[in-house]
């Protein structure tokens, strides 16, 4: 079953007449090329898809030479001959220009928005990105980051400075390691995913807590040489993950 219609199967349960019913959603197709590298989460798709909004079902993952501004913006720090094998997802595939709009509305819904939730997060596990960029500072919540919030429901170590590459040491940024899923008491009665084999695929991902660009001064943003670094740090890092 391919993205779109993993979603289809959650979301037409949304009451008739609902927001979630009428704002229409889409989903974002990756390629195989993506797998194992770097994925960008943003929040929603708030931008038109090809130039309006339609009905449309899926789109391919959007880090080209055609890209609209918004998702130019979105990876300018990646060097331009590596987009292609990154990845991106929004956490939810409803339309909406207004982020308080939606998440306005996901209060009181929290059960009809897991499942949409997890179809999101077998999507990630399935990619097994090395690195996740998320772009949008309200996605951590989701993702088991703070402890009253489970979620998706992942447990974190942050990195230490000392072994930070070069370039990104006292920069501040909110860089941490995916250990594996929580096993509090909490997540273990609020998780909202759990793969068959009871497996953490994303065990050793290096996480950068981000946002998006758009007002972030110069020692804020992520430059090139930067997300070089950081790409390749990422990299090292899973692929000692499945010795620990």
């Amino acid at each position: 079953m391919d993205l779109y219609s993993k979603y289809l199967s959650v979301v037409s349960k949304a009451e008739e007449d609902s927001y979630f019913a009428k704002c229409g959603f889409v989903a974002c197709n990756n390629t195989d090329d993506v797998n194992g590298n770097t994925m960008l989460i943003g929040i929603n798709p708030s931008v038109p898809i090809n130039n309006q909004y339609v009905p449309t079902p899926s789109y391919m993952h959007p880090f080209t030479s055609g890209s609209n501004a918004y998702f130019s913006k979105l990876c300018k720090y990646i060097p331009e001959g590596e987009r292609e094998s990154v990845g991106y997802l929004d956490l939810l595939p409803f339309y909406e220009q207004s982020q308080v709009t939606l998440l306005s509305n996901i209060r009181g819904h929290e059960a009809f928005i897991a499942p949409v939730i997890a179809v999101t997060q077998e999507e990630i596990e399935n990619i097994n990105p090395s690195l996740l960029i998320l772009a949008n500072k309200a996605v951590a919540p989701y993702f088991g980051a703070l402890p009253d919030y489970v979620w998706m429901g992942y447990n974190f170590i942050q990195v230490a400075e000392e072994d930070l590459p070069q370039s990104l040491k006292g920069r501040n940024f909110d860089i941490r390691i995916i250990k594996g899923f929580r096993t509090d008491p909490k997540a273990q009665n609020e998780i909202i995913y759990r793969p068959a084999d009871g497996i953490c695929k994303l065990k050793g991902t290096v996480v950068l807590f981000y946002r998006h660009s758009r007002g972030l001064s110069s020692e804020e943003a992520l430059s090139e040489q930067n997300y070089r670094e950081l790409s390749q740090f990422a990299k090292e890092v899973k692929s000692i993950s499945k010795y620990l």
